[in-house]
């Protein structure tokens, strides 16, 4: 749904041009705040921080100037982002003395996971980097598990649309990582 359409809707009818927005936008929030927040939170701090992110849009709605949802969007999802990764190290920093630090061993594979984060960081943005609407059906099919089918009832698009969509998308992201091998 285009930003046009969920204005007139959000305008006409309240309750359903808000489903329209979270429904539109909630796969670019969550890859957002799922890419601040890994590593420092869980799965129900992502999500918490995703509900967060479109009450303060829905709060603010009338502020928004015409052609600026998406980017405002963002810009509020990385602000909250980032705001629970703070509340959540506070949270979880332990104060202990240096001389019991090497006692604090918790056997996690630090290294491992740093790679991890920079290999999700990277993928990430080669999927952003994608454009519309390549990103959304790439994190549609392989984050969220949806088939064509489904992708396309949420785009208004053919299924046969998105698995072409998908398969040249694919390939594209595969050239664009393909130093990773």
């Amino acid at each position: 749904m285009t930003e046009q359409q969920i204005r007139s809707l959000m305008a006409q009818q309240p309750e359903q041009g808000e489903q329209a927005l979270f429904d539109t936008y909630y796969s670019y929030v969550y890859a957002i705040v799922h890419r601040k927040l890994c590593g420092a939170g869980t799965r129900e701090d992502v999500e918490e921080c995703v509900i967060d992110v479109f009450v303060e849009v829905f709060r603010r709605y009338d502020t928004i100037g015409e052609g600026s949802l998406k980017a405002f969007i963002g810009t509020v999802a990385r602000y909250r982002a980032l705001n629970m990764v703070r509340y959540v190290s506070a949270k979880s920093r332990r104060t202990e003395p240096l001389d019991d630090a090497a006692e604090l061993s918790s056997g996690q594979d630090v290294e491992g996971s740093v790679e991890q984060a920079e290999l999700t960081d990277r993928l990430l943005g080669a999927v952003a980097a994608l454009g519309e609407p390549d990103a959304t059906i790439i994190i549609q099919k392989f984050f969220y598990g949806r088939n064509a089918r489904e992708i396309a009832a949420v785009l208004g698009k053919d299924g046969a649309w998105v698995r072409n969509r998908c398969a040249r998308a694919l390939k594209r992201l595969r050239e664009a990582l393909q130093d990773l091998q």
